[in-house]
Formats: C-alpha cells, sequence, structure tokens
C-alpha cells in the first residue's frame, strides 16, 4: 500500500474511531451524573452487582448490610420509588451469595455462591480448607424462585466462578474466573449451552484476558456490544466501566465510558432496562462502601422503547410509578425541540386483535397528553396502536406479557 493510501486509511480510520466515541458519549454521557439511590436501597455497608427485570419493576442485588456475608436482596419499584429491599430467602446460604444477573426475559437468574457443595481446592499444608464460589442459577415460577442448582455441564471447577452473564437468547455464557486470593489472573470466559448443559467453555479472545482484570462482562446487543469493567491504562480511577463493539464477529477496541459514568474511585456492573441504567460505585458521597446508583439516558438519533410506562390493567391510565420516566423524557425531548417523534403502543398477546388496537391507541394518546401537559408541542408528537401486531416473544405468561407490554418512540423527521 503506498503512503498516501495509508495516510487515507489513517485518516478514515481515525474519523470514524472520533465518530464512535463521539456517539457513545452522548449515548452514556448525560446531563445527570449517576444518582445514588439513596435509603431504604443503599446502606452503610456493600450494596453492589444490580440487575433489573426486563420491564424495570424489580432490582436484584447482593449486600452484606445482614452480616458478614453477602445476601442477594430484591427492591420493587413502586409509586416512583424502590421498595425496602427483601431477602431472597429461598436463594440465600449461610455464607455468600452475589453478582446476580437477570436473563433477558426475567425468567432466570444467575449468581455465585461459596455455599456448601461448591467445588473445593485441596487442604493446604496446615490442612485448611480455601473456600471456592460456583455458579448457580433459579428459574423464576408463579411468582417465585426454584431452589438454586450449580450450573450444569463444564462450569464450575475448584476455582472462583464469578460475574455470570447471559445472552439476550440464552445459548452464551459469559462469567469469570481466578484463582483463590489471585484476581490479578482473572480469565473471562464463555460457554455454549446445548442439551440443558454448558460446553466448550474457552477464554474470550482480545481485547479481553490481556492482563487488565476484566470483570462483569454484560451483553448489550441492542448496542452492537458489551459492557465490562477494568482497570485498564486509560481509567479515570480503578476500575472504570467500558463498551466494546462486536460486529461481523470482530471485536473492537474498547471505550472508556468517560467521567460522567466513571469517577476516580470503582465503577462496576452497568445494568440496563431500556433507558434506565444502573452502577454500583464506591465514589465519594456514598452511603456507604458500594452504593447503587442510576440514571435515564436517551439517544436524540435513535428510535427506542421502554417498558417503563406501566397502565392499569386493562386501562389507558398511566401509574404513578412511571412518571418520573415521563418527566425525565419531557425534559429529553424539551433539549431537542427539532424531533417529531411517533408513539407507538403495543400489548401482550392476550385478547382480540380489535381489542388490542383500541387499547394500545388509547395508552399512546395517554403518554402523548402527559408529554404534552409537560409543555411539550402536541403537533410534535404522532400516535400509533400496533396491538398485539408486533411482539418481541410470540409467547403468552409471565416473563413474555412483560416483554410485548411497551411504548415505542420513533424518531419521525427532524424540523
Amino acid at each position: 500500500m503506498s503512503l498516501r493510501l495509508r495516510l487515507l486509511s489513517a485518516i478514515i480510520m481515525y474519523s470514524c474511531l472520533a465518530q464512535f466515541l463521539h456517539l457513545y458519549s452522548q449515548t452514556f454521557s448525560i446531563s445527570q451524573p449517576p444518582k445514588n439511590l439513596g435509603a431504604p436501597v443503599n446502606s452503610s455497608r456493600n450494596d453492589f452487582a444490580p440487575t433489573v427485570s426486563p420491564d424495570g419493576s424489580f432490582m436484584i442485588f447482593n449486600s452484606n448490610r445482614n452480616g458478614a456475608y453477602q445476601d442477594l436482596f430484591i427492591s420493587y419499584a413502586r409509586d416512583g420509588a424502590w421498595s425496602e429491599p427483601e431477602p431472597l430467602s429461598r436463594l440465600n446460604s449461610p455464607f455468600n451469595d452475589e453478582t446476580p444477573f437477570l436473563s433477558a426475559d426475567g425468567t432466570v437468574l444467575l449468581f455465585s455462591s461459596d455455599r456448601d457443595g461448591s467445588i473445593e481446592m485441596p487442604r493446604d499444608n496446615r490442612n485448611q480448607i480455601k473456600v471456592s464460589f460456583d455458579l448457580y442459577w433459579s428459574k423464576r415460577v408463579n411468582g417465585g424462585w426454584s431452589a438454586p442448582e450449580p450450573l450444569p455441564g463444564r462450569v464450575n471447577t475448584m476455582y472462583h466462578e464469578k460475574t455470570p452473564s447471559l445472552s439476550r437468547d440464552g445459548k452464551t455464557l459469559y462469567y469469570c474466573m481466578w484463582h483463590f486470593g489471585d484476581m490479578e489472573k482473572s480469565v473471562v470466559l464463555c460457554g455454549e449451552y446445548r442439551n440443558r448443559k454448558f460446553i466448550n467453555i474457552k477464554p474470550m479472545p482480545a481485547p479481553f484476558n490481556t492482563g487488565y482484570r476484566d470483570v462483569a462482562l454484560i451483553p448489550a446487543e441492542d448496542l452492537g456490544g458489551f459492557i465490562f469493567a477494568s482497570n485498564r491504562p486509560d481509567s479515570i480511577g480503578m476500575f472504570d466501566i467500558y463498551f466494546v463493539s462486536y460486529k461481523d464477529g470482530a471485536f473492537g477496541a474498547p471505550v472508556n465510558l468517560g467521567d460522567k459514568v466513571n469517577s476516580k474511585e470503582n465503577e462496576i456492573y452497568l445494568t440496563r432496562a431500556d433507558q434506565r441504567y444502573f452502577i454500583c460505585s464506591n465514589r465519594e458521597g456514598g452511603k456507604g462502601l458500594f452504593d447503587l446508583y442510576s440514571s435515564l439516558v436517551f439517544n436524540k438519533d435513535a428510535n427506542f422503547e421502554t417498558r417503563a410506562i406501566h397502565f392499569d390493567f386493562d386501562k389507558a391510565e398511566i401509574q404513578k410509578e412511571s412518571y418520573p420516566y415521563l418527566e425525565a423524557l419531557a425534559k429529553f425531548l424539551k433539549e431537542h425541540g427539532e424531533r417529531t417523534i411517533g408513539i407507538v403502543g403495543h400489548t401482550d398477546l392476550h385478547g382480540s386483535v380489535e381489542y388490542n388496537d383500541r387499547l394500545s391507541l388509547k395508552r399512546a394518546e395517554a403518554v402523548k397528553n402527559y408529554l404534552a401537559e409537560k409543555g411539550l408541542d402536541s403537533k410534535r408528537i404522532k400516535i400509533f396502536g400496533a396491538g398485539k401486531s408486533q411482539p418481541v416473544v410470540d409467547q403468552v405468561g409471565s416473563g413474555f406479557d412483560e416483554l410485548n407490554r411497551r411504548t415505542e418512540f420513533r424518531i419521525l423527521k427532524n424540523k
């Protein structure tokens, strides 16, 4: 390749990278930095590793607020606030239960535990046992959780397995493994789910496993990549949150999400329910050690869906718990007054086509009226009712109905 072509190629590559960085700066760097969730979610102890249901109605995290060991807790979003966290007694053990992850449909919970029964290392020369963390899962059934079981297949070893996550289709497992007391040698692994077990466990390729203690790898397929935490050379603090693109089987360069997300301390576990983002951090100003933080992120140049707008059953009245999201959305739309948007209501698959078409249109109209009451020009807002014609999942029942009930916002045109 000639010098001129190499120079041109470098300019194009730099331009693409600059656009990429700008895009994700715009996507993640918001006018309001992550906000501490406060009491009763956060305590004076460690509150860590949030994972949120697809509709954002509940959050599970681990905390040692009740003693020396980590337990799993659940908190519900009710009337615009998070409820008092409740221990998941059916899942917790007398030892550590931590780093939970909810599947994309909210029906499977993965977590790490050093409970009795986990695979342990041989006793050392002083006859002492070195505990080991293994990965477990539980299924959500009729509003409750099944008894946890070790992940099937060749996942668990005598070493520490932590920070599990699943691809949206549930066919790929991601997690970290390291030797007892030696996180410096942590490895990010992946495996395939086939015939009811996880097989073909192998290390993730570069840019992972290059000596930077990457952890908490979480798929972000709608963004075209993965989110993870790492202490790479460009970290603002210690552990920062990064995004890495993934397209056509190839990874891009990891991008630090910047100082509107990261601080000079530690940020880990960016989890999302549509435009609602949650992290844990031990930054200054928290209630305890690690606290949970949240923010709302909207992208002015892309269509988006949300399940944060809730209605009374079989009605078009917006529930109060939806108000914080709608107020943030109204503020965002006011700041980008050149956008004309379409609001599309979607229902689950219960009931007749005609009834769901009418109900979805009424719900879209209710959202339009709310935004208009907040000062938006109603001429900027078009409404549509899709009913049950465009399901996310062509199934009915708990876990599927929540995915199909949603409100979609489409960027129709710019002035």
